[in-house]
């Protein structure tokens, strides 16, 4: 699919010449230079696997374990301002806890097409 994009694109633009014929080989070369350049990338990623997956992991449980007990300190709340308060932090929590999931998706959906850029 994507050497037939590839294909259309360069058949648009005139890239080659204006023709379909001899595209794949200027396909071939681009995706050479773009998975060369991307080589370097796996020290890296191998750094963030290791580090930065348990530290969202670490601070998605934290989060968890602090909503609880906000939602336990709103229901102890005796005045409507302690209330208030208890239900803005719950609010700011849960924002937090969906920012924290949705960069631990992002981080693994990442890994997984640089996978498929530098192979």
């Amino acid at each position: 699919m994507n050497l037939l994009l590839f294909k259309i694109a360069t058949f648009v633009t005139g890239l080659t010449g204006g023709s379909l014929l001899g595209a794949t080989d200027y396909y071939d070369e681009v995706t050479e230079q773009f998975t060369g350049s991307l080589a370097f990338l796996n020290p890296i990623m191998s750094a963030l696997d290791g580090i930065l997956t348990p530290l969202l992991i670490f601070v998605a449980t934290a989060g968890t374990i602090y909503a609880v007990v906000l939602g336990v300190n709103m229901a102890k709340a005796e005045t409507a301002d302690k209330r208030e308060e208890a239900k803005k932090r719950i609010i700011n929590a849960v924002i937090a806890l969906v920012i924290t999931i949705v960069l631990i998706l992002l981080l693994g959906l990442f890994k997984a097409n640089l996978g498929a850029w530098i192979s």
